[in-house]
């Protein structure tokens, strides 16, 4: 035991004797090499997470016709890269939310076989003034949980949905099959989904980059007309510094908006955000890091984020 004592402490001191700079200041990221087009080019001394830890995706997102006073109903489908224990364990903490409040419930939990495997499926009748019925399934395959969620405001069911419940089995890449929204019921947005497409750890703390992918979103360029250029406040105790730029990404109108949080005593976190709109989707790319540490590579890297060919120009556009 000594002996241990005696080994942790020589490697306290061996630290503390290196210079301070050899600590505190890891060594910035090269520049990213020149590559073919492609999404994004990460530093090449980043680390990628595996898709596994990362596999996320809301999908199949759908609204009912209305029937009487009540709503049409909602229709979503997801899949989430956790067990479906802590997905089950977070619905039933959500009930016993419900039980302690004014509103009455009633639950009921059951299993279902769904694309061959067992899934956990559970209704919440919601009573008073505006009753409605949630329902959720959850089904677990290769450790990513598939979930489906359905409100109404009727007694039964739509077969329908029921059936689109049953069917949306898991694709060979993790991923949820599109599908078409049964008679009646209409896509919340036409072609609307969106993915997490990775997350990329860099050599620094606190340094991450983060994809999301989407289809089927409005025109981004549009409400970019509305952002001011600069804007700066303070909330509380929390100093804010915005900026945003109207760029080209490969060809494609795209923005890139920085934020600067600072705290007392002075620390700060920035958070840059590229977006592209083209052919190939809606591309999301946010870099955070410590305010203090400005990562040269990793900004060139935003800048060649790509969304494919441009969007063509709506009719009636000069």
């Amino acid at each position: 035991m000594r002996s241990f004592y005696a080994l942790l402490i020589g490697a306290l001191l061996l630290s503390n004797a290196l210079p301070s700079s050899a600590q505190t200041t890891p060594a910035p990221s090269p520049s990213p090499a020149p590559q073919p087009p492609a999404t994004f080019v990460a530093p090449p001394d980043w680390v990628q997470l595996p898709r596994g830890f990362t596999l996320t995706e809301i999908k199949n997102l759908w609204q009912g016709p209305k029937k009487g006073k009540g709503s049409g109903g909602i229709f979503g489908q997801a899949v989430l890269p956790i067990p479906s224990g802590i997905v089950g364990a977070l619905l039933v903490q959500l009930r016993s939310a419900l039980a302690h409040s004014k509103t009455k419930i009633n639950t009921t939990t059951a299993s279902a076989t769904i694309c061959g495997g067992t899934a956990s499926a559970s209704t919440v009748n919601l009573g008073g003034s505006r009753p409605a019925i949630i329902e959720t399934t959850t089904l677990s395959q290769r450790g990513l949980t598939y979930a489906t969620i359905y409100v109404r405001t009727t007694s039964k069911p739509e077969p329908g949905i029921e059936s689109a419940v049953r069917s949306a089995c898991p694709l060979p890449n993790g991923g949820l099959p599109d599908a078409s929204p049964p008679a009646g019921w209409n896509a919340v947005q036409k072609g609307l989904d969106f993915e997490l497409a990775g997350i990329w750890l860099g050599n620094a703390p606190l340094q991450i980059m983060t994809m999301l992918k989407a289809h089927g979103v409005p025109n981004l360029m549009s409400a970019a007309q509305m952002a001011p250029a600069t804007t700066s406040g303070q909330q509380y105790s929390v100093k804010y510094r915005a900026t945003v730029q109207k760029l080209k990404f490969c060809g494609a109108p795209g923005l890139l908006a920085t934020a600067q949080f600072t705290v007392p005593p002075g620390f700060g976190m920035t958070s840059s955000v590229a977006a592209a709109q083209g052919m190939d989707g809606t591309f999301i790319l946010w870099y955070s890091h410590p305010s203090n540490y400005t990562d040269a590579g990793a900004q060139q890297s935003m800048r060649t984020l790509c969304a494919g060919a441009p969007l063509p120009a709506p009719s009636g556009t000069p």
